[in-house]
């Protein structure tokens, strides 16, 4: 029987959140409440200009950064409007605080406070 090492301290589970394939690991699932949740084409609005944000890019963002979810197969996605803020900012810590739902931590409060988003 093998035994698993003993996981580390908790700031070592908020490092940056990696895509499930680079690290073969599954992340956690992003819980995204409805005032953070916008689709793919109010994405494409909000983060188009700053970013230079494609349509292509933002679907492979949702698909590595599982920043995005749907009800079903062919379902619209629910992109986290924060959670695609941290990504796009390569801010990996705060999207990893997010993951593990802390939207009290400061790192993460700045971007609901940037887009307007009210923090439950």
């Amino acid at each position: 029987m093998t035994v698993a090492p003993p996981k580390g301290s908790f700031t070592d589970s908020i490092v940056p959140a990696k895509s499930g394939e680079a690290t073969d690991e599954h992340l956690r699932p992003l819980w995204i409440p409805r005032a953070e949740c916008i689709n793919v084409k109010t994405a494409l609005v909000m983060f188009r200009d700053d970013y230079q944000l494609s349509e292509d890019t933002l679907r492979r963002l949702i698909h590595d950064r599982r920043i995005a979810n749907r009800h079903a197969d062919r379902g619209q996605w629910r992109i986290s409007a924060p959670g695609l803020a941290m990504a796009l900012d390569g801010d990996d810590r705060a999207l990893g605080l997010l993951r593990q739902d802390d939207r009290k931590h400061p790192d993460v409060v700045r971007y609901f406070v940037r887009l307007g988003i009210p923090i439950e």
